[in-house]
């Protein structure tokens, strides 16, 4: 029989799956959301007559990753988390099976709105909760459909541990306090957030030389126009000498991490076309795009390098300096922005770049937005990109919340901390009860 033990007094990840959100038990997600299982699916465990497959296990480790954004869990040690904690939901189910214990469709509706929302206000706003679903291949449905089953495992488990009288839980006021004092450093500390918003300003080469660079993607593009090969005229004419000797392939990149202009280009082309000539950092770039693979992609690059001069980067001080004048002399920050910034990510925004953990910026970020308040505008900064003029649109400092502030959920966090704990009293009582058998151990499928 299979016997699984807690998961420990970490004050910062409940285990309880009777009350908190985030730690639902992870049930068959693949069958609430529609999903059929591959050829390459197999058994891992058996419970009664329930079946956990291979493919479960996968699906659960995504949703954990995505829950739990923060884990430092390998996906073995997850993959064996989610294996028992569906194991225990198939268990509960069973028990009350036998004790004709059941909930109603409106309970269970209830505690899936509460799920949703719980997961919403964790990303922010709901942007970053689409994209956070987008990304692991969710959708909102297949999440709901997802809590529909969790949840009346959940509640079902709830109502076995009331039928034994095991839900009435007391927190005294000295064990908050307690755990307050103990942990003060940890759960108390809110770090620094800033919302920043910028005007880039890239070290563009002179007229002349510029022009030659033209000059020269103009003859590049009237070869490829003519039928040349693109392999074999990046062979010839990139000035990027690592990928010319590759016929300009750049190899598999992830798309994040290309530059932005770079990005741009690439999502607009098919595989097998050729863009147009467009100007990055370096210089004047055409690339042909091969192919794609989920988040990554494959293309060759010819790259005509215009060569910039320290009368170029003077230029752009002296510019950088006339724009923050007039930020300073009151003119608009994101009209600012949208006429001279060179980020094609940000300009047309105002030049929002979004909101941050101070402790987290990088230079030369953190050392200019350290001393700011909300409202000013910096005097420009270099970067590798360029000179940045930086604007914070607002500032809160690090703040150390008090016990009255905390002490409501506190008494909750360890009243579900001992629901937690009697919960798995219970399992260990009524695990002998019920037939449970592993196949093989846990391990994602290939």
């Amino acid at each position: 029989m299979e016997k699984r033990k807690g998961g420990g007094g970490n004050p910062h990840f409940v285990l309880s799956r009777l009350v908190s959100p985030l730690s639902l038990a992870l049930g068959a997600f693949l069958a609430t959301a529609g999903f059929a299982a591959g050829p390459a699916d197999s058994i891992v465990a058996a419970v009664g007559d329930e079946l956990i497959l291979s493919s479960e296990i996968d699906q659960a480790v995504t949703f954990l990753r995505l829950s739990q954004p923060d884990t430092t869990r390998s996906d073995s040690a997850l993959a064996e988390m989610a294996l028992g904690r569906i194991i225990d939901d198939l268990v509960l189910e069973e028990q009350a099976r036998r004790e004709t214990v059941e909930v109603a469709q409106s309970e269970v509706a209830v505690e899936v709105d509460g799920n949703i929302a719980a997961v919403r206000e964790r990303f922010g706003d709901e942007e970053q909760y689409r994209e956070a679903l987008a990304a692991e291949g969710y959708t909102e449905r297949a999440l709901r459909q997802r809590y529909q089953k969790d949840a009346r495992r959940k509640l079902l488990a709830r109502k076995l541990m009331e039928k034994e009288g095991l839900t009435q839980v007391y927190v005294s006021p000295g064990e908050a306090e307690r755990f307050y004092n103990e942990n003060r450093d940890s759960i108390a500390r809110v770090p620094g957030r800033v919302a920043l918003a910028h005007i880039l300003l890239g070290f563009a080469p002179g007229p002349a030389a510029d022009s030659a660079g033209q000059r020269r993607m103009t003859e590049v593009m009237d070869v490829l126009a003519r039928g040349g090969d693109f392999a074999t005229v990046a062979g010839s004419f990139s000035d990027d000498r690592k990928t010319a000797a590759r016929g300009g392939d750049r190899g598999w990149v992830e798309m994040e991490q290309l530059p932005p202009e770079l990005m741009i280009v690439l999502s607009q082309l098919k595989p097998g076309q050729t863009s147009p000539p467009f100007p990055t950092r370096e210089g004047y770039m055409t690339v042909r795009f091969e192919e794609k693979n989920s988040d990554r992609v494959r293309f060759r690059q010819i790259l005509i390098r215009v060569p910039v001069t320290r009368s170029d980067t003077v230029r752009a001080r002296t510019l950088a300096a006339s724009i923050r004048r007039k930020a300073h002399e009151g003119a608009p920050f994101d009209s600012l922005a949208s006429q001279y910034s060179q980020d094609p990510v940000t300009a047309d925004s105002g030049g929002r770049l979004g909101e941050f953990l101070v402790a987290g910026l990088a230079p030369p970020f953190n050392r200019v937005v350290a001393d700011m308040d909300s409202g000013e505008v910096s005097e420009p900064v270099l970067s590798e990109h360029g000179y940045h003029i930086i604007k914070v649109l607002s500032k809160q400092p690090e703040q150390l919340l008090s016990y009255l502030e905390l002490q409501d959920s506190i008494r909750n966090y360890l009243q579900q901390q001992k629901l937690g704990e009697r919960l798995e009293t219970y399992l260990d009582r009524v695990r002998g009860k019920v037939f449970v058998r592993r196949f093989r151990s846990t391990g994602l499928s290939g």
